[in-house]
C-alpha cells in the first residue's frame, strides 16, 4: 500500500473512529470502562494509541518516553470516553441516519484508494471488517447531526464581534510579499548528461530572451512538476521555497528572468509575472475568515460545556 494513503488511513482510526472495536476473530476485550449503555475494551485504546506509541518511540526513551505515554494513555482515553457520552445521548434522542449517508461517507474513504483491493487490504491490516467501519460512520453522522442540531445551529455572531475581532488581531491577517512565478526545470538525468542538460537551458534561456513564449518552451521542455501547466506555480509567498530560489526570484522585476539557477535538482529558469507588495487584508477580504475562527471557537466553548453537563449526570464507571 502507498505510504500516503496508509498515513490517511492511520489518521482516519486516530481522530475519527476513537471508538473502533477489534476483529470478531480476535478474542474478546477486556472492558475498561461502561460509560452509559455503552463501553470502552482495552483493544479500542489500544488501537489509538499504537501510532502515537510508535511516533514517541522515535522522539523519547527512558522516563521521558514513559511520562508521555502515560499522558497519552489518559488523553486518549478521555476523548473515547466524551465520544461515547455523545454517542449514548444520540441514542437516547433516538437520532435517525439513512443508509444513504453511510455509503456517501463509505465511498468519500475508498476514492482515497486506488483500489477496491487497496481498500479492503487497509481494512485487513488494521484488523477491522467493513461491518464494523461502517458502524463507526453511522455512529459519527448520528453524533454530528445531534451536535449540528444542539450546538451549530444555536450560534450567531454579532457585526460588533466580527469588527472588535478585526481590530484587536489585526496582525494576524498580514500577507508577506509574495509573486505570481513561471518555472522551467532541467533535470540530469541517465540519458542526458550535466553538459548536456545546461546546454539545453543554455538554448531555452537564449530563446526566451528574444522573445519566445514561456508558456510553450516549458511544456515542450521542462521536466519539472509545473509542465502542463506552462510552467506556472501560480502566487508564490516570500519563505515558501528553498533559500536558494527564493532568494533569487524576489530580487526580480515584473516580466523579468532569472537566469540559469543550478539546485541538486537540476538547471532553473524563473520568470516573474506579477509582484505583490506585504500588506495587511482589509475587512472586507478578512471577514469570512474571521467569522470561522469565532463560530469554531463558540461551537468548541458549547460543546466543552454540554459534554461536562452529560458527564456529571453520567454513569461512567472504570474497570
Amino acid at each position: 500500500m502507498p505510504k500516503t494513503v496508509k498515513s490517511f488511513f492511520n489518521i482516519i482510526f486516530v481522530l475519527i473512529f476513537l471508538g473502533a472495536s477489534t476483529s470478531s476473530a480476535e478474542v474478546v476485550d477486556k472492558i475498561i470502562v461502561i460509560v452509559n449503555d455503552e463501553i470502552v475494551t482495552r483493544g479500542e485504546l489500544d488501537r489509538v494509541l499504537l501510532p502515537i506509541y510508535q511516533q514517541y518511540k522515535t522522539q523519547y526513551s527512558g522516563e521521558e518516553l514513559a511520562e508521555k505515554i502515560d499522558k497519552a494513555r489518559s488523553n486518549v482515553l478521555n476523548r473515547i470516553i466524551e465520544d461515547k457520552l455523545l454517542l449514548s445521548e444520540a441514542k437516547r434522542r433516538k437520532i435517525e441516519i439513512k443508509d444513504e449517508e453511510v455509503e456517501a461517507k463509505m465511498d468519500e474513504i475508498k476514492k482515497r484508494f486506488a483500489t477496491e483491493e487497496e481498500f479492503k487490504e487497509a481494512l485487513k491490516e488494521e484488523r477491522m471488517l467493513l461491518g464494523e467501519l461502517e458502524k463507526k460512520y453511522r455512529d459519527r453522522i448520528k453524533v454530528d447531526k445531534m451536535v449540528d442540531k444542539e450546538i451549530r445551529r444555536s450560534i450567531s455572531l454579532s457585526p460588533s464581534e466580527v469588527i472588535n475581532y478585526y481590530r484587536d488581531h489585526e496582525e494576524e491577517f498580514g500577507e508577506p510579499e509574495k509573486i505570481k512565478l513561471r518555472a522551467i526545470l532541467i533535470k540530469v538525468n541517465g540519458s542526458r548528461t550535466r553538459e548536456a542538460s545546461l546546454k539545453l537551458a543554455k538554448e531555452i534561456l537564449s530563446r526566451l530572451q528574444e522573445g519566445g513564449d514561456f508558456a510553450s518552451l516549458a511544456k515542450r521542455y521542462s521536466d519539472g512538476p509545473y509542465k502542463e501547466s506552462g510552467g506556472d506555480m501560480a502566487w508564490v509567498k516570500k519563505g515558501e521555497l528553498m533559500d536558494k530560489i527564493d532568494n533569487l526570484v524576489f530580487t526580480l522585476e515584473e516580466n523579468e528572468l532569472s537566469g540559469i539557477l543550478q539546485t541538486g535538482m537540476g538547471f532553473h529558469i524563473f520568470k516573474v509575472e506579477q509582484k505583490m507588495s506585504p500588506r495587511t487584508m482589509d475587512f472586507r477580504e478578512a471577514k469570512d475568515r474571521i467569522e470561522h475562527v469565532l463560530y469554531q471557537k463558540k461551537t468548541e466553548e458549547k460543546l466543552r460545556s454540554w459534554i461536562d453537563e452529560l458527564k456529571e449526570n453520567a454513569y461512567i464507571a472504570f474497570k
